[in-house]
């Protein structure tokens, strides 16, 4: 089963509760099938979408709530060497690259052709590419540390390094971070790390003991971070 352009359009903006025409966007870009699109690519789709006026704001639109969702991602930072999510510089203008993140395309490619939006079946797959033999110990791992996750949106170094023990996993730890970076699956969250601790500390026990902050993949996750606050 191959869903439609017209099918899929549907589900992305009943799943991400967005504008139709920026849901077209969003599906017209993946069905690309590109890891790396720019903003003149967008802006063409958005276009067509919108032939009587309109596109550029279209165009704009769509990239900021496709990197709110980390559906995609600004490869300008605002601080060189530091590729976290967070200090991702979004500028809409010709010229600007953007990137799926790997776990996102999978998923993306799971929804096309079986109609279903999974993060297993899309980090499944992303193990597979890079050849992980702990497949589901790391799931199992990462269904823990999501379901543990703080205000529905961050999860601590301490937290995984913990799940990867409950689970027996073999591997090293922070190699696996690095995987789960690289996939797309989570990012360093230094802003909230450093400037957020008095905040954070009210709320979670021992934090400032927790080592570092990520910020799990709020698309990725849609269904278990559908409440997630927003800070």
């Amino acid at each position: 089963m191959v869903l439609s352009k017209a099918e899929l359009i549907d589900i992305v903006k009943s799943l991400f509760s967005e504008d139709r025409k920026v849901s077209r966007v969003i599906v017209e870009l993946f069905l690309a099938g590109k890891s790396r699109i720019t903003f003149d690519e967008i802006l063409s789709i958005a276009r067509n979408i919108k032939r009587s006026g309109g596109a550029e704001n279209l165009a704009v639109e769509s990239t900021l709530v496709m990197e709110g969702w980390r559906l995609m991602l600004p490869t300008r930072t605002k601080h060189e060497g530091s590729i976290q999510w967070n200090n991702r510089l979004n500028r809409p203008i010709p010229g600007e690259t953007y990137e799926i993140p790997t776990c996102i395309g999978f998923a993306f490619e799971y929804l096309r052709s079986q109609g279903i939006w999974s993060w297993r079946l899309a980090v499944k797959a992303y193990m597979e590419s890079i050849k992980q033999t702990n497949q589901q110990v790391i799931l199992d791992i990462i269904d823990e540390i999501v379901r543990k996750s703080q205000f529905r949106r961050f999860v601590s170094a301490t937290t995984i390094h913990e799940a990867c023990k409950r689970h027996n996993y073999s591997g090293d730890v922070d190699a696996l971070i690095a995987e789960l970076k690289s996939g797309g699956i989570i990012s360093p969250c230094v802003k909230h790390s450093i400037f957020s601790r008095k905040f954070f500390e009210k709320y979670i026990e021992n934090f400032s003991k927790s080592g570092p902050l990520y910020e799990l993949n709020k698309a990725l996750f849609i269904f278990e971070l559908s409440e997630d606050l927003k800070l």
